[in-house]
């Protein structure tokens, strides 16, 4: 979508870009083109686009004939998209708050799928914790969001970036900056940077049970990040347990919660209620 086609339907409709819920319509072409290439949609394949706005990137994925379901939280523009797209028979359309959704109901009958979406940057990290707490999370994610935010997805450890969500998803994920997005490829242009990020589903990760076991560590340790890591989990485990896993694991006494790796993590999620309860 051009800017003078985003503009006609400004007028004609008078829907206007939200700054509260953090709307940047996407008005290059050529980056359009770019993002339907590198996602290689297929046909028949489930997908999911969060906040499609005026239906620049949602056109993309139709041609493909994927089967998408679209959650659009302005009413406006869920009406605008339920009229324009009436006689398309491979697009749902729901108009809630995505972060409200039952992503587990949505996708309930679908064995696999994917999120495609230019996602409103105030809920992208609260949308990826919420697919990152799924039984089934996507197989895979291709993203356009503020850049700060895709930096921090896949940081490494001993970073500023990395924090609780980074290992939440690296358990998951294999991480992948695209390329780089200038604000001039929006209306309005956005004062950050945005970047388009790809993430995909390993071969193997943990279940549901054992990530909820990393996000109780990881949320109570990076509550207080420079502090000790074994101190500030003490209390959920005892310290003869915590000083007994360090050692056996080889972990420094002295590490933050920055500096211990995800899968690290997953070790001692699984390993520190045994040493306690056997102390």
């Amino acid at each position: 979508m051009k800017i003078n086609d985003l503009l006609s339907i400004i007028e004609q409709t008078g829907i206007y870009p939200s700054k509260k819920l953090g709307q940047n319509f996407l008005i290059d072409e050529n980056l359009l083109n770019f993002i339907a290439k590198t996602a290689d949609v297929k046909k028949d394949e489930n997908i999911i686009e969060i906040g499609p706005g005026l239906g620049s990137l949602t056109e993309r994925i139709l041609e493909s004939e994927a089967m998408l379901t679209a959650i659009e939280f302005d009413h406006k523009l869920f009406d605008y998209l339920k009229f324009k797209y009436k006689s398309r028979e491979n697009i749902t359309l729901i108009n809630e708050d995505a972060c409200r959704t039952d992503y587990t109901k949505l996708t309930a009958n679908i064995p696999e799928y994917r999120l495609i979406s230019n996602l409103p940057y105030s809920i992208s990290t609260p949308l990826m914790a919420k697919f990152a707490d799924l039984e089934n999370p996507p197989a895979g994610m291709l993203l356009l969001l503020q850049k700060e935010t895709a930096l921090r997805f896949i940081a490494t450890p001993n970073t500023k970036d990395y924090g609780s969500i980074t290992i939440r998803l690296q358990l998951l994920y294999q991480g992948e900056l695209v390329r780089t997005v200038s604000p001039n490829v929006f209306f309005p242009k956005p004062d950050v940077q945005s970047a388009i990020l790809k993430l995909t589903r390993k071969t193997v990760y943990p279940d549901i049970s054992a990530r909820k076991k990393v996000d109780a560590i990881v949320k109570t340790a990076f509550l207080k990040r420079r502090k000790k890591l074994k101190n500030t989990i003490a209390p959920l485990f005892g310290e003869r347990a915590i000083e007994k896993a360090f050692s056996e694991m080889g972990l420094n006494p002295n590490a933050r919660p920055e500096d211990i790796s995800p899968q690290d993590y997953l070790i001692l999620s699984s390993y520190l209620p045994v040493l306690a309860a056997s102390n």
